[in-house]
């Protein structure tokens, strides 16, 4: 912990952009909870004087100079080293999306077989060993995220190509990566891919072709791949549950108390159904008038 409160940080851009953005509200929340409070009651997390964790909070100590706060270092060897651990705490938040799952995941993966493999200019500029062979790093750091995170391998693969599409869009379109965090635009998996393998100077067309397709619904559906209805299916399903825990942290009665929790549970007996169905390989049937599965 740092003896010397409110020091002079450093803010590198790279490490910044690894931080899913606060909507407006919840960095105003955020705000006022530090104004109440006086002081930031957790420390910041640092890396040589650099931030690795508290960039909200620093803005907001800049615009209130009189607010304490301290920091904590942290030792990395490396800045790959760093960037993962960034990432895989930002995995941590309970509030992240489902894209900001994905890119989140994919960056921890680009950034750990670096580590794992770090002997200088060892990586290709797409990410990949060279040789066109299975490098022993990549796959020890694909199966320890695929563990921790409860995916499949290929999935970890298939995020960290993503990312790479992510990060190349971003270096000639900045402000792209915020655009993809927030929600904004929602490029497929085949579109990042081209980005990412696409010459500096064919990015910005395709980038610019994404966005004015993604603009028409009837084509935004013709861009989608099986996989980007999974992606966009559990995005749907993580605001439902979302919906569901802001309703039980408002009214913890509902399962605390024996009739109410009664009634919840009758009520999510269609749910169970419907998850049966789909368990069971077959189409469920929902009976509009009745508004049940039948």
């Amino acid at each position: 912990m740092s003896t010397k409160p409110n020091p002079v940080l450093q803010i590198d851009p790279e490490f910044e952009s690894k931080i899913p953005p606060l909507t407006e509200d919840e960095y105003q929340q955020l705000a006022e909870n530090i104004i109440s409070e006086g002081v930031v009651l957790m420390p910041l997390i640092v890396w040589n004087g650099t931030i690795v964790d508290g960039h909200n909070r620093y803005k907001i100590v800049q615009e209130h100079p009189e607010i304490v706060f301290t920091v904590h270092e942290k030792d990395f060897d490396n800045r790959y080293e760093a960037l993962a651990w960034i990432c895989k705490n930002q995995l941590g938040r309970r509030n992240l999306t489902p894209i900001q799952k994905q890119v989140l995941i994919g960056d921890r993966f680009e950034a750990e077989k670096m580590v794992d493999g770090f002997r200088g200019n060892q990586y290709t500029s797409s990410g990949e060993s060279g040789g066109g062979q299975s490098d022993p790093h990549q796959n020890q750091a694909r199966k320890r995220i695929a563990q921790e995170a409860d995916i499949s391998e290929a999935t970890v693969k298939r995020y960290g190509r993503y990312s790479r599409g992510v990060t190349a869009a971003e270096e000639v379109s900045p402000g792209f990566r915020q655009e993809v965090l927030s929600g904004k635009v929602k490029p497929t998996q085949k579109e990042m891919r081209a980005i990412a393998k696409a010459p500096p100077e064919e990015r910005k067309r395709l980038i610019q072709e994404m966005k004015e397709a993604a603009g028409a619904p009837e084509e935004e559906e013709r861009r989608m791949t099986a996989q980007d209805a999974v992606q966009q299916f559990e995005w749907k399903v993580t605001r439902v549950l979302q919906n569901f825990d802001n309703t039980f942290t408002e009214w913890p009665q509902l399962i605390s108390n024996e009739s109410y929790r009664q009634q919840v549970i009758s009520t999510l007996y269609d749910l169970k159904q419907y998850i049966l169905h789909i368990e069971g390989g077959t189409r469920y049937e929902w009976d509009k008038e009745a508004r049940k599965i039948v």
